[in-house]
């Protein structure tokens, strides 16, 4: 089985968030698995010394991550621009449009030589109208849509006449929209969770409005859980740590958690994580109301990375240096983050998967969490099935259930130790890794070349 793995990220040479590490993680889990894999994205600028130069099966620099081989297509009037989307954290090009169609168009014409496509979101997703290779779709977050007028769009990626006519394949509305051209050109669509599976056939804030197109494809979308690099992710063994520590033995927390205080220049409390995107997905918005008191209270706040809530967290740090810190995204402190806070919290709007929690959960931090999306698949709460417990869960987007969990998650932790070590260890033992991912996406492959 030869597969070609279409991105606009892979980690750790591309990324922004989790797209780039459930590509990598996905491909590796592949390899693993006797799968031929070769993954292709643009060459970015950052990239141009990559890897070594190569003109078959196309212009591009050859780059070997971990036994993958990963093509980095060149074409420097679209993508020899600072950044990948944008020229900051948050923002994109106003030729977005030309420059994924570019893309999509030379992914297009790369397949013919693969048994089989898989293009990960919008960005490549047209291509599986340009080829007669069997093709496969995952949806990581299809809230962002990638639109672009439909006669130059069209121009740009090649496709047949027949998709730019109005409810063709392209068109939206009079423009072409990426993400409905993959989701009516594959063969296969699949999504990141079982339960973003489900909402995204009704819910159209989470799909741009797709819902309707989703709900009559052939073919149920498949909710495939994404995993985690469990072999980089290992506290007993992380360099990013200034000791190392297990599920049975976790005094090496307690020093993360004083280096990470130390670091942000935060005092003493009750340590709240999170790393990803300030944006409003992920709901951190619902603190504002209630940091105040929370602070007051013995709270202390971390948040690492960038995006359209920053003005609001650095007011939040402004106005409490000794209590909340807010940092652009750093692989080792994020890790930092993950094994010395004591909860991380993850309110998000909606989560089509979320990998934040799993990595908090591989090193002792406990979730506390809105069960949407793969957050419901994945942190299970205390109140509900005690036996199984991972972590705190609310379901209702509202400033009062946010603060309510995190304050009992505090209780807890203060009061009924024993309980909060078991929900630590719980969640440091399960298995998070792409391995059994990766054997249900060779089932759906088998599925479309057996078709």
């Amino acid at each position: 089985m030869n597969i070609l793995i279409a991105a606009a990220e892979y980690a750790p040479l591309a990324r922004t968030g989790g797209l780039g590490e459930a590509v990598a993680g996905l491909a590796g889990a592949l390899r693993r698995l006797g799968v031929d894999v070769t993954v292709v994205i643009p060459r970015y600028r950052h990239l141009a010394d990559a890897g070594i130069p190569v003109t078959r099966p196309a212009s591009a620099r050859r780059i070997d991550v971990d036994g993958v081989g990963v093509l980095a297509l060149e074409d420097p009037e679209a993508f020899d621009r600072d950044g990948i989307y944008g020229p900051t954290p948050g923002t994109a090009y106003e030729d977005e449009w030309w420059r994924w169609g570019r893309f999509a168009r030379l992914v297009g014409e790369l397949a013919g030589g693969f048994d089989l496509l898989h293009v990960n979101d919008g960005h490549p997703a047209p291509a599986v109208l340009l080829t007669g290779t069997p093709s496969v779709l995952t949806v990581h977050n299809a809230s962002y849509p990638l639109l672009g007028p439909l006669k130059e769009s069209a121009d740009v990626l090649g496709v047949h006449p027949r998709h730019r006519r109005l409810g063709g394949s392209l068109e939206w509305y009079g423009q072409a929209n990426y993400p409905k051209a993959g989701l009516v050109g594959a063969d296969r669509v699949t999504t990141v969770s079982p339960s973003f599976a489900i909402q995204i056939t009704s819910d159209l804030e989470v799909t741009a409005g797709l819902s309707e197109v989703i709900r009559w494809l052939d073919h149920p979308v498949q909710g495939i859980l994404n995993g985690i690099d469990v072999s980089h992710w290992v506290p007993s063994s992380d360099a990013a740590l200034p000791a190392p520590f297990t599920a049975r033995r976790l005094r090496g927390r307690d020093e993360a958690k004083s280096e990470l205080l130390s670091a942000a220049g935060l005092d003493e409390g009750f340590l709240l994580g999170n790393v990803g995107r300030m944006t409003e997905q992920k709901g951190l918005d619902l603190l504002d109301d209630d940091l105040d008191r929370l602070v007051d209270e013995g709270f202390r706040l971390i948040l690492v990375g960038n995006g359209e809530l920053d003005e609001m967290v650095d007011e939040w740090a402004a106005r409490h240096p000794t209590a909340v810190w807010h940092g652009p995204y750093d692989e080792s402190l994020s890790r930092l983050v993950f094994a010395g806070s004591d909860a991380y919290v993850m309110p998000s709007r909606f989560e089509p998967c979320g990998l934040g929690q799993m990595y908090a959960m591989r090193y002792g931090s406990l979730p506390i969490a809105r069960l949407t999306g793969g957050l419901a698949d994945t942190v299970i709460d205390v109140d509900e099935l005690p036996d199984e417990a991972t972590g705190f869960g609310f379901r209702l987007f509202d400033p009062r259930e946010l603060t309510k969990t995190i304050r009992r998650a505090r209780r807890i932790h203060d009061h009924r130790r024993g309980i909060w070590r078991a929900l630590q260890r719980r969640g440091m033992q399960r298995d998070w890794s792409w391995d059994r991912a990766a054997g249900e996406y060779v089932d759906v492959y088998r599925a479309v070349l057996d078709h």
